[in-house]
Parts: C-alpha cells; structure tokens; sequence
C-alpha cells in the first residue's frame, strides 16, 4: 500500500531500535548460554526470513488479489513509497513468529528468532530500498546482482526472481530468471 514518506522509513527506524534493543538487552542480562540459544535463535530467524519474504513475494503480492493490487502499484511506481506499515509486519513478527515460539520453547529462543525475523525484515527493506533508489550509493554499489536480479523480476517476460535478498529459494523452486550478465556465451 502507498505509504507517506514517513511511514516509509519507519521500518528502518524501529526495526533497528528493537533488534539492537534485544541484542543488547540479551547481551546484558543472560549466561553464556543463554546468549549462544538466542544467537542460534537469531540466525535460525533471518534464514525463516528469507523463506518468509519468498512465501509472501510469489503466492501472497502475486497472487492473492486484494494484495497483489497493492503489489501491482510497486510495480508501476518502483519509486513510490510503498510497502506494509510497520504496525502490521511488527504484529504479523509478533503474532506469527514470537508468540508460538514462545509458547513452544522459552522467551529466550523466542526473542532470539523474532529478533533475527526482524533482521532479515531490516536487510530486506534497506536491499529493496538500495535496488530501487540507488541509495545508499555504497550499498547499492555491492549489490549489483541482486539488482539485476531484481530488475529481471519487475521487466522480464515471466515471472520469476521473487527472492529480493537471496536467489535461494528461487533456485530451490524453479524461479530463477537468469540475467543476461549470468548466462554463459554460446560459440556459433
């Protein structure tokens, strides 16, 4: 949905403020062993992300209608300040990922894997936001694959190319659409 400029960049805001909060609170007040659970947690979280940003990409922004229409304005706008307020993807993390892992495990592994959701959540955004905007330049200058992977996903002919930090997935389901740059040349 088109977001003001504002709420746009909340997401980099507040999800840094409450990953680095929860590292550092965790860091702070457990054992070694508590933090090496909540590490493993954490990286266990941004690898769920990956799969979770796949998930929503292809079957929900692509296929679910009253969501892909939202999508579809990304689509035609790549600048327009669009995206899910960050009230409703911190309650979607909070409701999908904490909750059950808390009631299922500890509130150490809980935090520990939302927190890595969360990071992937950020990486995601800054990516996207790097892809589309060029900015950061730094940033946007590392990321030239994806880049083109993702330009591949908005022009190309099919669909396809839905991961947006990791090719991963597509690879594992059959999504890939090769860019021209990653296709080996033909002898004649």
């Amino acid at each position: 949905m088109r977001l003001s400029k504002t709420g746009y960049y909340a997401d980099f805001v507040i999800y840094a403020a409450v990953v680095t909060t929860a590292t550092i609170v965790t860091a702070w007040r457990s054992t070694a062993y508590e933090i090496s659970v909540w590490l493993l947690a954490a990286v266990i979280g941004v690898l769920v992300w990956t799969l979770i940003e796949y998930i929503l990409h292809r079957f929900v922004l692509h296929q679910i209608p009253p969501f892909a229409a939202m999508h579809d304005a990304h689509h035609e706008d790549p600048l327009a300040f669009v995206g899910t307020p960050t009230w409703l993807s911190l309650s979607f993390i909070i409701g999908v990922v904490f909750l059950p892992a808390w009631a299922l495990g500890s509130f150490n592994t809980a935090s520990g894997l939302a927190a890595g959701v969360m990071a992937g959540f950020f990486w995601y955004g800054l990516v996207h936001h790097a892809i589309h905007y060029r900015k950061p330049r730094m940033l946007a200058t590392r990321l030239l694959l994806a880049s083109r992977r993702h330009a591949q996903h908005h022009y190309g002919r099919q669909p396809g190319n839905f991961g947006v930090t990791t090719s991963l997935w597509d690879h594992v389901f059959g999504t890939t659409l090769h860019v021209a740059s990653d296709r080996p040349l033909q002898a004649d």
